[in-house]
Order: structure tokens, then sequence, then C-alpha cells
């Protein structure tokens, strides 16, 4: 029994001994904890290398060269499939071994899903403006040749989506929903 623990320990030390390499796919913020709304420690930009030291749900622990620690979201990263490659079948394995052990769901590490919240009519009167996120969606745009060539790549076709008439929102059925509004 002893000496399988040991087996194990040592497994899991030489494991995280081996990060893997990896480069930023855009420029991605390198937050303090595994959560979208961590605090920021520093924007990294595109092509920035780091070491992934651990995932945990959809965030990768990353180490830049500068020495700094942080969190990123996997999708983030492309990995080098050149260090990945020199690497042997054992440390390779240990990589997987490691990577299921610190795999798991914590409080933190909820699924994330996509979607559309409705916003309430109050929500709209109390909006704000906010510049410095405006910033950091402006950062993820296109221009229409990368667009273009991506949709080449991953055979994507076109399709003609016409715009909604303005009236067609507030006239349009309200068979979907049960609640109605009486005229103010």
């Amino acid at each position: 029994m002893k000496s399988s623990s040991f087996l194990f320990i040592a497994l899991c030390v030489t494991a995280a001994a081996h990060a893997e390499s990896a480069l930023t796919v855009r420029a991605t913020d390198l937050q303090a904890q595994a959560q979208s709304d961590a605090a920021t420690l520093a924007t990294l930009p595109e092509n920035t290398k780091v070491d992934v030291l651990r995932r945990v749900g959809a965030w990768d622990e990353v180490k830049t060269t500068a020495g700094q620690t942080g969190w990123v979201r996997m999708l983030n990263l492309r990995f080098d499939v050149n260090n990945a490659s020199k690497a042997n079948g054992a440390a390779g394995s240990l990589n997987a071994l490691s990577g299921l052990l610190s795999t798991g769901r914590t409080s933190n590490t909820a699924t994330v899903t996509t979607g559309v919240r409705g916003l309430t009519e109050e929500d709209l009167k109390n909006a704000n403006a906010n510049p410095a996120e405006l910033e950091k969606m402006q950062r993820f745009a296109a221009d229409k040749t990368t667009a273009e060539r991506f949709a080449q790549r991953t055979k994507l076709s076109a399709a003609k989506v016409d715009y909604l008439q303005e009236n067609a929102v507030t006239s349009a059925p309200a068979a979907t929903s049960s609640i109605t509004e009486e005229p103010h």
C-alpha cells in the first residue's frame, strides 16, 4: 500500500513539473481566479507564449515568460504541437493523468452556456455606457477579409437575413406569452 501511494504521489509531482506550452489565439485577460468575474491581472496580447500549469473546468492556469501566473479561458489557447511531439509517451500519459486528477466540479466551475436574457423596461432605463467593455468587445472584431477567409476555410455558406420591420416586433402576435400589457 505504501509503495502504491508513493508511486501515485511521484506521478502527480512529475506530471505537474511538465507544463505544456501554448500561445494565446487572441488578446485575452489573465485573471486572478478561474472565474469570468475575477480580477484581471493583465491583458495578454495575441500569440503570447505561456506554460499551462493545470486545468479546471473551462479554465487553464498559466505562467507567462515574465513569470506571472493567472487563469485564462482554455478556448483562448492554442497548444504548441512541436513541443507536444517532442514529449515522450510517458510524459504525455502523466499529463493526461494530471488532467484527470485536477479537473472536476467545484462551486466555481459551472458549465458555461450562451444565451440571451430578456431586458425589462427598468433595465433599459437604468442602463449605462461602459466604454471599457466596449473596447474589450471591439478587440474581438474581425474585418470582412478575415471573416470571409474563415468562412471559406470552414466551408460556411452565406445566408441572407432580412432586417425586421420596425413595427413587426410590436405587432407580433402574443401567442407565446400569457402576459398582456394594459395601455398606459
